[in-house]
């Protein structure tokens, strides 16, 4: 199969993945990447939101020391590529669905 070739084949620029930084998967994505870049695909990967809302993460939703970890988990995975992000990374997504957070525990005033 050829999944990313059929993609741009028929106009598509840009794939997005869905919590790629920060779910424990232990996976290298260099292939993946490199087929996107390839053929000519944008990578948008994305951290796992949920991870704010886990205890002993993110505190009062500062998230700089969760996600660091998880990005510099993701380098050794294949999203980085010499000293620099991939090439087919284009952007990073911080934050999914940032309005379900509002029922969230840490977001209810106390």
């Amino acid at each position: 199969r050829d999944d990313l070739g059929v993609m741009r084949q028929l106009g598509a620029n840009a794939v997005r993945l869905y919590h790629s930084f920060g779910t424990g998967v232990d996976a290298d994505h260099g292939g993946f990447l490199d087929r996107a870049h390839e053929v000519g695909l944008n990578v948008l990967p994305g951290f796992h939101t949920e991870l704010a809302n886990f205890p002993g993460e993110c505190d009062a939703y500062d998230c700089f020391d969760s996600w660091k970890k998880a990005t510099l988990k993701g380098f050794k995975q294949g999203f980085q590529q010499g000293s620099a992000w991939h090439p087919a990374v284009q952007m990073v997504i911080l934050l999914n669905e940032p309005d379900f957070f509002r029922h969230a525990p840490k977001c209810v005033p106390s």
